[in-house]
């Protein structure tokens, strides 16, 4: 009993039979499956996320265009209003002048001659009351068809101002619906951060971090430079292994990085450089109209998007490594830390208020140039 106990033991404890060529086939074609098929679904999902990256960029596009054309139509329509008002101003001063002379100028102009004869007069100064009342007669018919012709320009202005009112609220609508159809997929992109990578998350969060402590725009960019220095670093290749390709070509410039739209449909009321209180301007301030979009006039990483001391909320894009830029004053934002743009994607809307303004500054190795040129302008 103990010899069948021992062989048992022995039989168990044998290691189980080696996978035969054919199994090894299967099991590998399976790894090899499962690994397409992961691939696929990874292209598949790369294909999915530039495909509605290019439909927010479109989005945003449209929205600019409808915002461009109401901007434009808006003032047609107030050009109008004012030529209107010339036009009616005009014919009501002009009526002003003919009023007090209708009356005798009626008369004179149907009976002049017994008027002066029945005056006791000399002959010499009823001839020269004729010449005057005749320049007077015409004088109220220049005035009676200057005021016809201002009387028919105010028509025709105020059938134009009407027509622009009707453009501007098609505008209007139009606007509205391009917002919301952009809303709509940013609304469908939301919590979109689990897409991005792990290296590119804890950045984002060393980035904000480190904002948090500045106490102000300047100090806050020399740390987020120092950090993403810091990222560089960390991601330089381990000694023994092959160093990357160097990089060939010009650093980039304003010039070459200006492939996307302006980042709203504004002017410049303060230019670069311009004196101030605080010295002179780092950026550029636009007003824009109140709700406009804003959207990335480049390419690049969200480095920081929050609310940053008296900016409001602000992003700052890095859209070649040492060159940043910073948009301040947006009301809402649309965008997260750590998230790759295209140009022209969206990054938020400005205020409600009357003169919503946007400020905009260039960093370029640390220092600030003039960024008109990367925002057209």
């Amino acid at each position: 009993m103990a010899r069948l106990l021992l062989a048992l033991f022995c039989l168990l404890a044998l290691p189980a039979a080696a996978e035969t060529p054919r199994e090894a086939r299967t099991r590998a074609a399976e790894a090899e499956r499962q690994a397409a098929e992961a691939r696929e679904r990874r292209a598949a999902a790369e294909a999915e996320a530039e495909r509605l990256a290019e439909a927010r960029v479109a989005g945003a596009a449209r929205v600019q265009a409808t915002e461009r054309e109401l901007l434009a139509t808006a003032r047609r329509a107030e050009a109008a209003r004012a030529a209107e008002a010339a036009a009616r101003a005009e014919a009501e001063a002009l009526t002003r002048r003919i009023a007090p002379l209708l009356p005798v100028l009626a008369r004179v102009a149907t009976q002049p001659a017994p008027l002066l004869l029945a005056a006791p007069l000399p002959p010499e100064e009823v001839a020269l009351g004729l010449a005057a009342m005749r320049a007077m007669v015409r004088e109220a018919q220049t005035l009676a068809e200057a005021l016809r012709e201002a009387e028919a320009r105010a028509v025709r202005e105020a059938a134009e101002a009407l027509r622009e009112r009707a453009r501007l609220r098609l505008a209007e609508a139009a606007a509205r619906e391009a917002a919301a159809a952009l809303d709509a997929q940013l609304e469908a992109a939301r919590g979109r951060a689990a897409q991005y990578g792990a290296a590119e998350r804890a950045a984002a969060a060393r980035a904000e971090e480190a904002m948090a402590r500045a106490r102000s725009l300047e100090e806050a960019l020399a740390r987020l430079e120092q950090e993403e220095a810091r990222a560089r670093t960390a991601r330089r290749p381990a000694r023994g292994r092959a160093p990357p390709a160097p990089e060939t070509g010009p650093a980039p410039t304003p010039a070459v990085l200006a492939a996307g739209p302006p980042p709203v449909v504004g002017e410049v009321v303060r230019g670069f450089m311009s004196p101030g209180e605080g010295g002179p301007a780092r950026g550029v301030t636009l007003v824009a109209a109140p709700g406009a979009r804003v959207v990335a006039p480049c390419a690049g990483l969200v480095a920081f998007a929050a609310p940053f001391r008296s900016y409001g909320r602000l992003v700052i894009l890095e859209c070649a490594p040492g060159q940043h830029l910073v948009l301040g004053g947006l009301e809402r934002l649309d965008v997260e830390a750590g998230q790759r743009l295209r140009a022209g994607e969206p990054l938020g809307v400005l205020g409600q208020g009357p003169r919503p303004t946007l400020y905009v500054e260039w960093r370029r190795g640390g220092e600030p140039v003039d960024p008109r040129p990367l925002l057209r302008m």
